[in-house]
């Protein structure tokens, strides 16, 4: 096995270093032999077996769109670009300073923190974190990911710990806490702690994801004009795409930027798309590109479809707005009430329930407004209610 990864491998190199001119003309010719007898059950087997021993050892095989498919395909042809081979320990060569600091945190405590990164790794949302981070253009490897997340959510938790450990034996002194609670309570808010903060590291490649994915959205109708205007004036797909990959569109840009790197480095136009397809979390972008490779195999002017979808995208993005600007119509009047008018009535009748009216047999007597109910009331109550409201309005917000 050994042997056959060590052939595939330097076949790949070889390959490269003939396309930027390091080779000899003369051995060019048995290097894309070899390529082209390639055993696709063959390079099958072998990314099987280095996925399942290079796993445990820190090295991650990123695949293109997340799909095992595309990964052989890769090898297959001798293109690299969607292969990332990143080890752990790379984290300590990092230039980002925090990055830098806890690889080094992690390394140093590897082997006690192995169990809690195979604990990581048995979670669902795991399981696609590679191609979330792909779509994101995060920069790390499922295992160098996994490392940043044990190191931070170690960190926090000891934070927590610590914090919790300390304010306890400050306020036993006044109070009488059982010795059991007085333990309890830091090891279970440090342990709480730790396992809240990696669920958010661990959600968080694909909430930047979808971050970029409405980005893309927003420009995209410019860009498809931009590019319909492109191609009437007689210039070539390739052209215009590089033409939207230098303009000022943002992630757009970077986006068609890879596209443009992968067809320079011999991946065909249409696959290179559907690349951009895959890893993107814009649907209108996705709906574009796979009109825009229907319209490259059918011979259809490509052009006048890149006006029509732009048009569509318009509409569709308009709509959503439409949509959203009623849902806020209501939203508002709910706003006014809960964060404005709630608070003052129970402030109101908080006042009259503590007045010294006289008569303690009133109507009023009989409600739960005592100060501790109406200092639970405005300090945890009313920050949940308005923490609410602002994920509704979050989630609310137009998709991409």
């Amino acid at each position: 096995m050994a042997k056959e990864l060590d052939a595939l491998k330097k076949g790949i190199e070889e390959k490269k270093q003939a396309k930027d001119g390091g080779q000899a003309r003369a051995s060019d010719q048995p290097q894309e032999k070899a390529f082209e007898s390639v055993d696709l059950d063959q390079v099958e087997r072998i990314v099987d077996k280095m996925k399942k021993k290079y796993s445990e050892e820190g090295l991650s095989f990123e695949e293109v769109g997340g799909n095992l498919s595309e990964l052989r395909g890769i090898i297959a042809e001798g293109k690299q670009t969607g292969v990332q081979i990143q080890r752990v320990e790379e984290l300590q060569e990092f230039k980002n300073p925090t990055v830098k600091t806890l690889g080094s945190f992690y390394m140093a405590l590897r082997k006690p923190l192995s169990p809690i990164v195979a604990f990581f790794k048995t979670l669902p949302v795991v399981k696609e974190l590679g191609y979330y981070l792909y779509s994101a253009n995060m920069q790390f490897s499922v295992q160098q990911y996994i490392a940043l997340t044990t190191s931070v959510s170690i960190i926090f938790g000891l934070m927590i710990f610590i914090s919790a450990g300390i304010l306890i034996a400050i306020l036993s002194k006044d109070w009488d806490i059982l010795p059991l609670l007085a333990y309890s309570i830091p090891v279970i808010l440090g342990f709480f702690s730790f396992l809240f903060v990696a669920l958010i590291m661990f959600f968080m490649p694909k909430a930047q994801a979808e971050k970029r994915g409405e980005a893309v959205s927003a420009e995209l109708p410019f860009a498809l004009r931009h590019m319909a205007t492109e191609l009437k004036s007689g210039i070539g797909l390739y052209r215009a795409l590089q033409a939207i990959a230098v303009a000022d569109y943002g992630v757009l840009s970077q986006e068609f930027s890879h596209t443009i790197a992968e067809i320079e480095e011999g991946t065909d136009a249409q696959d290179a798309l559907r690349h951009l397809a895959l890893r993107t979390q814009s649907k209108a972008l996705r709906t574009a590109l796979t009109h825009i490779v229907r319209a490259l195999k059918t011979g259809g002017n490509l052009s006048e479809v890149m006006g029509n979808i732009a048009e569509d995208v318009s509409f569709e993005l308009q709509q959503k707005t439409k949509e959203f600007a009623e849902k806020m119509n209501f939203f508002g009047v709910i706003f006014i009430f809960m964060a404005i008018v709630l608070p003052v009535f129970v402030a109101i009748l908080g006042s009259i329930r503590n007045a010294p009216l006289g008569s303690s047999g009133s109507m009023f007597s009989s409600l739960p407004l005592d100060p501790m109910m109406i200092a639970i009331f405005y300090l945890a109550v009313m920050p949940m209610i308005l923490i609410y409201l602002i994920f509704y309005l979050k989630m609310s917000q137009p998709k991409s």
